[in-house]
């Protein structure tokens, strides 16, 4: 239903920016509300939000921040001004943030930038408070995503976390806080003509920002940034996680076309943690073709602790690609495939220990690392100490005659897809209960 909805949204934009463009407005405050309504207008669409969650779309003010905010997706009552349409909310209640241009230039990115890095600012300190009163969050998404991302299994308890390396822990914490923070969306209608343009003023604004803190830092950069068909997506694991070469974690990455479809993922993911709701995205058969832009590393200098930019460049030339790109699982050996079965049997957890390393090489020629690292790549599977385990309570394997197969934690995609190629495979759905 997502991509449906996407296209309807799509349409409906396109359809009122022509009204907008019919008429020559020369004052730009006035024509930057036209173009704030088009986009306010087209989030709070029906089949966009699910119905009886208190959401709505509203412009105005967070507490604590003192520039106007044009759009934004909250939930609940906030203080109207009198008769006006503006609305003030604590950043306890708010989803989404929009700051929309007409045309984006470097100007308004860095300014954009800015603004909706002091929105991440203030959430981050709420956040900080409301876990110092001991209020209680589920970081098992974010867990996850640090085991995708790692291949080494996440903490679980407060003493686990503790104990993790200063870097990893880095890493934990900025997925976890994310998970519960803002969507911020810099959205232009309008602006660079090409994705590698965008790209190179990313980097340029990155290159000029170094340091503790400062409006680039991981946390802070908006979530998506638009400029006509092309955006700036970050990865924080809902609803997007790329693992990047040698185990960094890409940060930001870039897409053309689909710039509302990947707004909606966003949306709709937000909802669904916040709301706690279950939205329909459907069985993702398809997803965005992004390609790297910032990768970040945890590193640590004597006391100091922070994050580590570098950035990957591509020609115009290389940059051209499919919008989006046909989902289809990783191949797995038959030495992979037994040992997700064995993971299956003993309830999730399998102990790596000599004697299941002497099968594996006597039973199929391979040693036991390289078939771990097989499924550790699946992003299924993750590594703790000297075990391999599931990275979720649920996952299918699909094995054929000579012991091959495939492995996904959506069982029902991974069907589809056999069932699209032909396949018959032997299904083994496993479930872990903790």
């Amino acid at each position: 239903m997502i991509k449906s909805a996407s296209e309807l949204l799509t349409s409906f934009i396109a359809a009122e920016r022509k009204k907008v463009d019919l008429f020559d407005i020369k004052h730009m405050p006035t024509l930057g509300r036209a173009y704030e309504a088009i986009a306010n207008a087209g989030i709070e669409n029906e089949y966009v939000l699910p119905p009886n969650l208190d959401l709505r779309v509203v412009s105005g003010f967070i507490e604590g921040i003192p520039n106007q905010i044009d759009g934004m997706l909250v939930r609940g009552e906030g203080q109207r001004y009198g008769l006006t349409d503006e609305y003030m909310y604590p950043i306890e209640q708010v989803l989404c943030v929009l700051e929309v241009k007409k045309t984006l230039n470097k100007s308004d990115l860095v300014d954009g930038i800015q603004h909706l890095a002091a929105v991440q600012r203030l959430f981050k300190q709420s956040f900080t408070a409301r876990l110092e009163t001991e209020e209680e969050f589920d970081f098992d998404l974010a867990r996850e995503s640090y085991e995708k991302l790692t291949g080494r299994a996440g903490p679980r308890t407060d003493a686990a976390l503790d104990a993790l390396p200063a870097p990893d822990r880095l890493l934990f914490v900025a997925l976890a806080r994310q998970l519960y923070a803002p969507v911020t969306v810099l959205l232009g209608f309008d602006g660079y003509g090409t994705e590698h343009g965008l790209r190179k003023a990313m980097m340029d604004i990155v290159e000029s920002n170094l340091g503790d803190d400062v409006d680039v830092s991981p946390e802070l950069l908006p979530s998506l940034i638009t400029a006509g068909d092309f955006s700036l997506v970050k990865c924080t694991g809902r609803p997007y996680l790329i693992s990047g070469p040698e185990g960094e974690w890409v940060l930001q990455a870039s897409a053309r076309h689909n710039v509302t479809r990947i707004l909606l993922e966003f949306l709709w993911t937000k909802i669904s943690v916040f709301c706690g709701v279950r939205m329909p995205f459907g069985l993702d058969m398809d997803h965005e073709n992004l390609k790297e832009l910032l990768l970040a590393r945890g590193a640590s200098q004597g006391d100091r602790l922070g994050f580590e930019l570098r950035a990957f460049s591509y020609s115009e030339k290389k940059l051209q690609r499919p919008a989006v790109m046909v989902w289809e699982p990783t191949k797995l050996s038959a030495a992979a495939i037994a040992l997700a079965e064995f993971v299956s049997m003993r309830g999730g957890r399998l102990e790596l220990g000599q004697s299941l390393a002497d099968y594996i090489q006597r039973d199929h020629g391979v040693a036991l690392d390289d078939a771990v690292a097989e499924l550790v790549s699946t992003s299924t599977f993750s590594k703790r100490e000297n075990a391999l385990q599931m990275v979720t309570g649920q996952a299918l394997i699909a094995s054929f005659a000579d012991g091959s197969g495939y492995v996904d934690l959506d069982g029902a995609r991974l069907r589809v897809w056999c069932d699209g190629q032909g396949f018959e495979p032997y299904y083994m759905n496993f479930i872990t209960v903790e």
